[in-house]
């Protein structure tokens, strides 16, 4: 009986000292966003035992105790409510260890919710603007359908119930959601997406370089390696272009706003999507994430994102309104008109946008495989999107 407790000990003290260690190429990173980050994956990982001790190296490296217990909050909303609620246990467990040692722990600010009369759509939208650096002001749905309500819940509850606590700072609640969903592995278009929120709450390239040292230490080097990949392609996305900025047709177009847009798709047009890789305006709708990443993506008249390539799994496009175009290279442009389906193969360099004179929306679909990614290139220029109608 001493021999397996003395062994269970050994154990424990093995991974305490092997967890305790900084995480080389780390350093960009301050010790608390470090143990935000560590603490965040390790909930999405559901590895117990060394969320264990990186919940005490995040305490000892000043984090509060509610800073912690509002990273563990925020994990069910991405990460499921069993993770969440194991990990929120393991906190307890934790504290309670730390208790009979005497230790006594900084609680920091108390959570409190919005201030009464708040509109939570309008303020979770407004934090979703703030995180896409867009301006949509669309009003609350009326209708019950799926995609209507799941857009009630990500605003009035995600956006507002839970990222309004300001327990925990947008820029550090994003260093959270950026390593759940780096532990997650399989879910690229959101963490796409939360990079860029990432950056654009306040967190530099160099920090989100050193988180996916920290993946790849604490979680695998297979999650790393994806979130150093996913990392490069945003990077590359958000580079300025003087296409971007001389778009020909921008000028001219109407807002959204007076487009008939159930027209277009029965899907939801989504946010305005700002990106250096399209010659115009264009709206985003993430509809799945969870094995395949699909999304509705709508194309204001003459808009087209820049050459890239699908790495592994390649894409499928479904055209669901208006008229657009879609080009491999070295092969003629072909035209998509609702219904029309065209399938890029991994590997393919291509292009793909509205038409001239008209609104475009598509179905995008990313086909699923390991070590997926986007690589980005040069925007199609005048002539070569010229010669799509010839």
């Amino acid at each position: 009986m001493k021999k397996l407790i003395m062994g269970i000990a050994l154990t424990t003290l093995a991974a305490s000292m092997f967890f305790a260690k900084p995480v080389k190429g780390a350093e960009a990173l301050t010790e608390k966003k470090q143990s935000i980050a560590a603490i965040a994956a390790l909930t999405a990982k559901g590895d117990l035992d060394n969320l264990y001790v990186s919940i005490e190296d995040g305490l000892n490296a000043g984090l509060s105790v509610n800073e912690i217990g509002e990273v563990l909050l925020q994990a069910y909303a991405y990460t499921g409510f069993p993770r969440s609620l194991n990990a929120q246990a393991t906190l307890a467990r934790v504290l309670a260890d730390r208790k009979e040692k005497g230790i006594t722990e900084n609680y920091g600010v108390t959570p409190a919710p919005l201030p009464a009369g708040t509109d939570k759509y309008d303020y979770g939208r407004e934090k979703i603007n703030e995180l896409t650096k867009g301006n949509a002001k669309q009003s609350r749905p009326t209708d019950t359908g799926y995609a209507a309500t799941t857009d009630v819940f990500l605003k009035e509850h995600l956006f507002a119930d839970i990222t309004g606590r300001e327990t925990l700072s947008f820029e550090n609640r994003e260093i959270a959601t950026v390593s759940m969903l780096s532990a997650l592995y399989t879910v690229n278009p959101q963490l796409q997406a939360h990079m860029n929120g990432a950056l654009n709450t306040g967190n530099t390239e160099d920090e989100l370089k050193a988180l996916t040292k920290i993946i790849g230490a604490k979680i695998g080097k297979k999650e790393g390696k994806n979130a150093e990949n996913v990392l490069a392609a945003v990077l590359e996305s958000r580079k300025d272009t003087t296409a971007t900025a001389s778009a020909p047709t921008a000028a001219k177009t109407p807002d959204i706003s007076s487009i008939n847009t159930e027209s277009l798709s029965v899907f939801p047009i989504g946010d305005l999507f700002p990106s250096a890789n399209f010659s115009g305006k264009v709206w985003l709708s993430w509809l799945n994430g969870d094995g395949v990443g699909i999304a509705n993506v709508t194309f204001e008249p003459g808009c087209r994102n820049n050459w890239h390539i699908h790495h592994k799994g390649g894409q499928i496009l479904l055209a669901t309104g208006g008229e657009g175009w879609v080009q491999l290279e070295g092969r003629k442009a072909v035209k998509m008109l609702p219904g029309s389906v065209f399938y890029i193969p991994p590997e393919a360099n291509h292009w793909h946008g509205a038409a001239a004179d008209s609104w475009f929306t598509h179905i995008a679909i990313e086909v699923p495989a390991e070590g997926g990614s986007v690589s980005w290139g040069a925007p199609v220029t005048d002539a070569e999107y010229s010669a799509a109608g010839k």
